[in-house]
C-alpha cells in the first residue's frame, strides 16, 4: 500500500497525461502499421516550431524495417512470411481451398488480438485519463487557494497604504496644532515680556528714588565701616570662591569637548565604514542578479532546443518544468526587488518625517529656553522686588540711627558722607561683578547642554543608521538562502526524476523484453547526457566564465550519435572539466565567505564598540535604557527641559537656603555681641522699635522667600490633586463606555497587554467564541485587523463570512453585526435544548425516587 503523500510525489514527478496518452496512442498505432513498413504520426505529434525542423538528427527516432535489435527476428518478415501447415504446390498449379480457410482464420484470430489489445489499452487511458482529471481538479483548487491568499495579502498591503495616509493626515494635523500652541505661546510670552518689562521699569524708578534718598542719609554711614569692611571680606572669599569654580567648569567644558570631538570623530568613521559596506552589499547583490539573468536566459536557450529536437517524451517534460521553475525564479527576484525600491521609498518618506519632527522639536526646545528665560527674568524681578523691600527697611534703619534712636555701641563719631558713598559704591561693583560672572557661567551651562543635546541627536542617527544596515543583511542573508534552496531542489527533483525513468527502463526491460525500446532508451540517456552538459554551463557561467569544451559539445553530438562511446567519453571529459571548474568556483566563494565573515567580525567588533559608546552617551544624557516601544508607552520624559529647569533651580534654591541660615546665624551672633547692655532705659527705647520692624533686613526676605515657598508647595499639591482626580474620572468614564458597548452593542470589550482588543458576544454559547482585533501593526495607524480569537473550530465555522465581510468588503462593524444576528438566532434553540435537558433529567430524578 503506498502511503498518500509518497502517491502525490509520484504523480507531481510523472509526465505530464497528454504525453503519456499520445505515447500509448502511437504504440498501438506502430503495431497495426507495421505491417507495410511504415511509422505513422499522430494528428498532435508535429513539432512546435513553425519551420518544421526536426533539430539534431542524433535525437530523431529511426524507422527501421525489423523492430527488434541485432541478432532478433523481424517482426515485418514474420508479419509478411508466415509458416505454411500444408505443402506449397508448385508455381503453375492452384492454391488449395483449406490453405485459404486457415488464412482467413488466422487473420481473424489477430484482428480479435489485436481489438480487444486496443480496447484494454482505450480502458486504461480512460482510467488514467480520469485519474489526470482528478489531479487537474486538485492544481485548479491549490491555485485558487493560492489566488485567494494573494488577494488577501493585496488586500492588506492597500490597508496598510491607507493607514500611512491616515497617520500622514494625523501628523499634519498634529504640526498644525503645536503650529497654533506655539503661536499661542508666543503672544503669553509677549504679554508677559510688557508686564514684566512694566515692572522692571517700576522697580528701576523706585530704585533711582531709593539711591537719591540713600545720598541724603549717606553722612550717617561712617559707623558701619567695621561691618561694610567684613562684608568686603565675605564677598571677596565669595569671588574667589566663584573664581575657583569658574575655573573648574571651564576646565570640565574642555574635557568635554574634547570628549565630544573625539566621539563625534569615531561616530563619523563608523558610519563611513558601514555605508561603505553597505554599498559593497548592493553591489554584490546587483552581480548575483545579473548572473540569475544570465542563468535564466542560457537555460532558456538549451531548453527550446532540446524541445526542437525531441518528441513528445517524458525527458522534454521534464526540462520544460525545470525552465518554468527557473522563469519562477527570476520573478521572484524582480518581485523582491520591487519590494526592496518600495521599501526604500518607504524609507526615505520616513526619514524627511523624521527630519521635520526633529526640527519641531528645536523649535519646542528653543520655546522651552525662551520660557526659561522669562521665569528668570521673573526670579531676578522677584530679587529685585526683595532687594527694593530690604533697602526700604535699611533706609528706616538709618533714618533712626541717624536721627539718634540707635547709638553705637563704640561711640565713635558718624564718618563723612564721602567715605560712606565711596563704601557703598565699592560694593556695588563686586555685586555687579559677581553677577557678571553668574551670567557667564549660565551661558557655559548653556553650551554644555546644548552639545550634550548634540550628542544624543549623533547616538540617535547612529542607531537608526545601524538598525537599518541591519535589516539590509538580513533580507540579502534570506534571499540567498531562498534561492540556493529552490537551486537545491531543482537538483534533486531532477535526480530523483532521471532514477525514477532508470527504474521504469529496468522493470519494462526485465518484465516486457518484447516490447523495450532500447533505441529509446539510449536516446533519453543521450537526453540526459545533455541535461548534465547544460548544467555543467549553467555553473560555469555562475562562476564567471565559460568552458570551451562545453560550448562545442552540442555542435559535436550529432557528429558521435554514430557510435555512442566517443560520445560518452566527450560527455565525460565535460562533466570532469565542470566538476573541476565548479570545484573552483566553491572554493572561489569559500573563500569570499571567509573574507565575508572577517569584514562581519569586524562590523561586528565596531558595533559593538559604537553600542558601548551609545550606552555611555545615554547615560550621560539620562535617557532610559530599558525602554521598549512595543511594551512600554511613555507618559513623561523624567529627562526633560522642564525638569532639568526644575532642579537646577531646586539645587540653586537649597544653596541659597544654606547660604542664608549660615548668613542668618552669623547675623545673630553679631546682633546678640553688639546688642546694648549698659542701662535698662536704651533697652526699653528699643523694645517699641525691636518691635515695629525687625533686627535686619535679611529677616524680611527670608519670611517673604519662606511665603513664596508655601505658595508654590500648595499650588504644587492641588494640581497633584487635580491630576488625580482627573485619573479617577477617566477611569470612570472608560468603564461607563464600556459598559454602553456592552449594553447597546453586544459586545464585551477586553483591552490586552499586547494592545490588541478582545470582542465577546453577549449572546455567544461559550467563552471561546471572541474575536481578537489589533491595530498598529507594519505602521498601520487608524485601522483595525482580525488576528484571531478564542477557539479555531469556531472561527474556521465563519470562514465564508470572514471572507465576504473583512477580506473582500473591508467592513468589520458588517461583520459583527452578522454574527450578533446568527448567535441571537441561534440562542432560542439552545434555549429550547437545554430546557428539555433540564425536563428530562428531573423526570429520571423523580422514576429514581419511586
Amino acid at each position: 500500500m503506498v502511503p498518500p503523500a509518497e502517491r502525490r510525489g509520484r504523480a507531481a514527478d510523472a509526465p505530464p497525461p497528454s504525453t503519456v496518452i499520445r505515447s500509448r496512442f502511437r504504440s498501438i498505432a506502430e503495431l497495426g502499421a507495421v505491417g507495410r513498413g511504415t511509422k505513422r504520426q499522430l494528428a498532435d505529434d508535429g513539432d512546435d516550431d513553425d519551420d518544421g525542423s526536426h533539430g539534431p538528427a542524433w535525437l530523431e527516432t529511426p524507422v527501421r524495417a525489423a523492430g527488434a535489435g541485432r541478432g532478433e527476428t523481424p517482426l515485418v518478415d514474420t508479419l509478411l512470411r508466415p509458416q505454411r501447415l500444408f505443402a506449397s504446390p508448385g508455381a503453375g498449379d492452384a492454391p488449395s481451398p483449406s490453405r485459404g480457410l486457415l488464412e482467413s482464420a488466422r487473420r481473424a484470430t489477430e484482428a480479435r488480438q489485436a481489438t480487444e489489445a486496443l480496447r484494454r489499452e482505450a480502458e486504461r487511458a480512460k482510467f488514467e485519463l480520469r485519474q489526470v482529471e482528478a489531479e487537474r481538479a486538485r492544481e485548479r483548487e491549490e491555485a485558487l487557494q493560492q489566488r485567494q491568499k494573494l488577494e488577501r495579502e493585496l488586500m492588506a498591503q492597500a490597508q496598510r497604504v491607507e493607514r500611512l495616509e491616515r497617520d500622514r493626515r494625523w501628523l499634519a494635523d498634529q504640526e498644525d496644532k503645536l503650529a497654533a500652541q506655539r503661536r499661542a505661546v508666543e503672544a503669553d510670552m509677549a504679554a508677559l515680556r510688557q508686564a514684566c518689562d512694566a515692572r522692571i521699569a517700576r522697580a528701576d524708578r523706585a530704585a533711582r528714588g531709593l539711591e537719591a534718598r540713600a545720598d541724603d542719609a549717606a553722612q550717617a554711614l561712617r559707623r558701619a565701616r567695621a561691618d561694610h569692611a567684613a562684608e568686603l571680606d565675605r564677598c571677596h572669599q565669595r569671588l574667589a570662591a566663584a573664581e575657583r569654580a569658574a575655573a573648574a567648569a571651564a576646565a570640565s567644558t574642555a574635557a568635554t569637548a574634547a570628549t565630544a570631538g573625539a566621539d563625534d570623530a569615531a561616530l563619523q568613521a563608523v558610519v563611513d565604514a558601514l555605508r561603505r559596506d553597505v554599498r559593497e552589499r548592493d553591489q554584490d547583490i546587483a552581480d548575483l542578479q545579473q548572473r540569475l539573468r544570465a542563468q535564466a536566459g542560457s537555460g532558456s536557450g538549451s531548453g527550446s532546443g532540446s524541445d526542437a529536437g525531441v518528441d513528445a517524451t517524458p525527458a522534454r517534460a521534464r526540462v520544460v518544468r525545470l525552465e518554468r521553475d527557473l522563469h519562477e525564479q527570476c520573478a521572484l527576484v524582480r518581485a523582491v526587488e520591487q519590494q526592496n525600491r518600495q521599501l526604500r521609498d518607504d524609507a526615505q518618506r520616513l526619514a524627511a518625517r523624521a527630519a521635520r519632527y526633529d526640527q519641531e522639536r528645536e523649535a519646542s526646545a528653543a520655546l522651552a529656553a525662551k520660557v526659561a528665560r522669562l521665569e528668570q527674568q521673573l526670579a531676578r524681578h522677584a530679587d529685585l522686588e526683595a532687594q527694593v523691600d530690604a533697602l526700604r527697611q535699611e533706609r528706616d534703619q538709618w533714618r533712626r540711627v541717624l536721627q539718634g534712636d540707635e547709638p553705637r555701641p563704640d561711640g565713635a563719631a558718624p564718618e563723612s558722607p564721602l567715605a560712606v558713598a565711596k563704601a557703598v559704591a565699592a560694593h556695588r561693583r563686586t555685586i555687579r561683578a559677581l553677577e557678571a560672572r553668574l551670567e557667564a557661567l549660565q551661558d557655559a551651562a548653556a553650551q554644555q547642554q546644548q552639545l550634550l543635546q548634540a550628542a544624543e541627536r549623533d547616538a540617535q542617527l547612529c542607531r537608526h543608521e545601524r538598525a537599518r544596515l541591519e535589516a539590509a543583511a538580513a533580507d540579502a542573508a534570506q534571499r540567498a538562502a531562498r534561492l540556493d534552496a529552490a537551486h537545491q531542489h531543482a537538483l534533486r527533483e531532477a535526480d530523483f526524476l532521471r532514477a525514477q525513468l532508470r527504474a521504469d527502463d529496468r522493470e519494462e526491460a526485465a518484465l516486457m523484453p518484447a516490447s523495450h525500446d532500447r533505441q529509446k532508451a539510449a536516446r533519453i540517456a543521450q537526453l540526459e547526457q545533455f541535461i548534465d552538459v547544460q548544467r555543467a554551463r549553467i555553473a560555469q557561467l555562475e562562476a564567471g566564465g565559460g568552458s570551451a569544451a562545453v560550448a562545442a559539445a552540442p555542435d559535436a553530438a550529432p557528429d558521435a550519435a554514430p557510435d555512442a562511446a566517443p560520445l560518452l567519453r566527450a560527455y565525460r571529459d565535460d562533466a570532469d572539466a565542470a566538476r573541476r571548474a565548479l570545484d573552483d568556483a566553491r572554493a572561489a566563494h569559500r573563500r569570499e565567505l571567509d573574507a565575508a565573515a572577517a569584514d562581519r567580525q569586524r562590523l561586528q567588533d565596531r558595533f559593538d564598540a559604537l553600542e558601548r559608546e551609545t550606552a555611555r552617551l545615554e547615560l550621560q544624557v539620562g535617557a532610559g535604557l530599558g525602554y521598549d516601544p512595543r511594551s512600554t508607552r511613555i507618559l513623561q520624559l523624567i529627562d526633560n527641559p522642564s525638569a532639568q529647569d526644575y532642579a537646577i533651580r531646586s539645587q540653586k534654591l537649597a544653596a541659597l537656603a544654606a547660604e542664608n541660615q549660615a548668613l542668618l546665624e552669623r547675623i545673630r551672633r553679631a546682633d546678640s555681641h553688639s546688642a546694648p547692655t549698659t542701662t535698662a532705659a536704651a533697652a526699653a527705647a528699643a523694645e517699641p522699635a525691636a518691635a515695629d520692624a525687625p533686627a535686619s533686613p535679611f529677616f524680611h526676605t527670608i519670611d517673604n522667600l519662606r511665603a513664596e515657598n508655601k505658595s508654590l508647595t500648595d499650588q504644587l499639591e492641588a494640581s497633584a490633586k487635580l491630576i488625580d482626580r482627573c485619573r479617577k474620572e477617566w477611569r470612570r468614564k472608560a468603564a461607563e463606555l464600556r459598559d454602553v458597548v456592552y449594553l447597546i452593542l453586544g459586545y464585551r470589550v477586553d483591552f490586552m497587554s499586547n494592545g490588541s482588543v478582545r470582542f465577546t458576544s453577549t449572546y455567544a454559547a461559550d467563552v471561546d467564541q471572541s474575536f481578537v482585533f489589533t491595530s498598529g501593526d507594519d505602521g498601520q495607524e487608524g485601522l483595525m485587523r482580525l488576528l484571531g480569537g478564542g477557539s479555531k473550530a469556531y472561527l474556521k465555522g465563519l470562514s465564508n463570512d470572514i471572507r465576504y465581510w473583512i477580506q473582500e468588503r473591508g467592513s468589520i462593524p458588517g461583520f459583527l453585526a452578522t454574527v450578533t444576528l446568527q448567535n441571537f438566532e441561534a440562542r432560542p434553540a439552545q434555549d429550547a435544548g437545554g430546557d428539555s435537558q433540564q425536563q428530562q433529567q428531573q423526570q429520571q430524578q423523580q422514576q429514581q425516587q419511586q
